[in-house]
């Protein structure tokens, strides 16, 4: 599915470590809700380890897994996302602010390109 595939992007390691040290990490023991459909996020996030399914009108169309973050292109355009997402037990998230987010462009310009090229896409 487009939708969310232009939503969730793969993080390399090194750029990983860059992000926890800026955001708030969070495991989560039972099944949750992090997001829904419609819903404009004030975070973006990261997951860490475990799984998060990502769903459609209530029906799982993908399931996405450590060095994912969802939400970025939203957040820093202030967009409703198109899917729900339901964190499983036993995992952990990143939470990442708007404000963490430019400080860590300013700082890594790696990471810069690679938010410009979702913010573009």
């Amino acid at each position: 599915m487009k939708v969310i595939k232009n939503m969730v992007t793969s993080i390399e390691q090194k750029i990983i470590q860059e992000l926890t040290d800026k955001g708030e990490r969070i495991t989560y023991t039972a099944t949750s809700n992090l997001f829904y459909e419609g819903q404009v996020p004030v975070v973006a996030y990261l997951i860490l380890s475990g799984n998060v399914h990502l769903m459609k009108s209530k029906k799982i169309k993908s399931t996405i897994g450590p060095g994912s973050l969802i939400g970025v292109k939203e957040l820093m355009k202030n967009e409703a996302v198109e899917f729900s997402a339901m964190i499983m037990p036993e995992t952990e998230v990143c939470f990442l602010s708007r404000s963490d987010i430019f400080e860590i462009i300013d700082e890594n310009s790696e990471l810069s390109e690679h938010i410009s090229q979702l913010l573009t896409a």
